[in-house]
């Protein structure tokens, strides 16, 4: 039988001839998932979990990576054949549950072998932002194509840290996405291709940002090179679920300081001036607070013991997990004793504080990623 069914397929909604067990796109980096982030307001703990699907390799996974601040990094990694179970987003003891599409999501990992679990309420805060479609390509290959929606929530629920339990309330929040398409988030490389040139140039500086301020959700990504020309710029003002304000989004930006822990490759604090279409500016002030996760623990880059990413098919069921002392600002300590810089494009996450310079009543946390790729000013290394 070449067509299977899935529950999905009750839905008028079929854009191909296909049924939605299968994609048209038939790259091995095709995947579709989800990606959830949240921290609380001291700083004392950041989870970054994730669900993949990958119908092309036949693969589901999911990864949790949480640091703590005594400056731990906890990862667990899980993956599973896909079919028949593709309507099942479970890996291994990771689930979910759409209660309310754009909305309202449950997830969690159940107790496991790795000692980190987790059961969470996701609730928007205000509409996902559908962010910008536009397709790259290099070398007359397509190298990316993805579709990705942004959306700042209020979190509830516990987590647990190696036997520690946070109770996660109003003082936490929390940032989602939801992509699919080709892009860089896994699935294994093409063994026989030849390398991609003609993108040596890498940006220096790489920001994006979800905040929930009390009043309106910010959010932001750019790409800016070491003599301030930004590359890549994108960002979006969203109000309160039942606030008629309509949303809008700022027309550039401006780096006004910055400061790196120790000089190296790791944001301390910096202040950022947002352009608006009327002339005026917002201006953004913010430091990091929790300790960074590098996405290598959660499978990215040739991440897994295994060196095959994200996306590969490992067995019918496969998991994993480790500790890293991440207490130094780029390296990492590794559980077999080595200490070793932090790979140049195994970007970390961080959570982060902000406020608003010009509205001292304008203070929030949010998803902090903030990562140095090549020369930039301030960088010593």
């Amino acid at each position: 039988m070449s067509r299977v069914l899935t529950r999905l397929d009750e839905w008028p909604r079929h854009q191909t001839i296909h049924t939605f067990d299968a994609v048209a796109n038939p790259s091995p980096q095709w995947s579709d998932g989800y990606y959830f982030t949240l921290g609380d307001a001291n700083g004392a703990a950041a989870l970054f979990t994730a669900i993949r699907l990958y119908p092309n390799n036949n693969v589901i996974d999911a990864y949790a990576c949480v640091s703590v601040g005594e400056g731990k990094q906890h990862n667990v990694r899980y993956s599973r054949r896909l079919r028949p179970r593709i309507d099942d987003l479970e890996v291994g003891p990771f689930w979910m549950e759409i209660v309310e599409a754009l909305k309202t999501i449950r997830f969690g990992l159940k107790e496991n072998p790795h000692g980190v679990s987790f059961d969470l309420l996701w609730e928007g805060f205000a509409p996902p932002y559908n962010e910008q479609h536009e397709p790259r390509w290099a070398d007359g290959r397509l190298v990316s194509e993805r579709a990705n929606y942004l959306q700042v929530g209020n979190v509830s629920g516990s987590l647990v840290v190696a036997g520690r339990e946070f109770s996660v309330d109003a003082t936490w929040s929390g940032v989602r996405d939801h992509s699919w398409g080709v892009g860089g988030t896994g699935g294994p490389a093409y063994p026989n291709a030849a390398p991609i040139e003609g993108r040596t140039r890498p940006f220096g500086l790489r920001q994006w940002v979800g905040i929930r301020f009390p009043a309106r959700a910010v959010s932001w990504q750019f790409q800016q090179y070491a003599g301030g020309e930004t590359s890549m710029f994108e960002s979006r003002i969203e109000y309160p679920y039942g606030d008629q304000r309509p949303g809008a989004a700022y027309t550039g930006v401006r780096v006004l300081s910055i400061e790196f822990e120790q000089g190296r490759r790791r944001l301390k604090r910096a202040e950022l001036a947002f352009s608006l279409a009327d002339g005026r500016e917002e201006r953004f002030g913010m430091e990091t607070i929790s300790r960074p996760v590098y996405m290598g623990g959660g499978g990215y880059w040739g991440g897994w013991n295994d060196g095959l990413g994200r996306g590969a098919y490992r067995g019918d069921e496969a998991h994993e997990g480790e500790t890293w002392d991440v207490s130094q600002p780029t390296r990492i300590g590794y559980p077999d004793g080595r200490v070793a810089e932090a790979p140049l494009g195994g970007w970390a996450e961080t959570w982060g504080r902000f406020w608003n310079l010009d509205d001292p009543s304008e203070t929030a946390t949010g998803h902090l990623e903030c990562v140095i790729a090549g020369p930039y000013p301030g960088i010593a290394e």
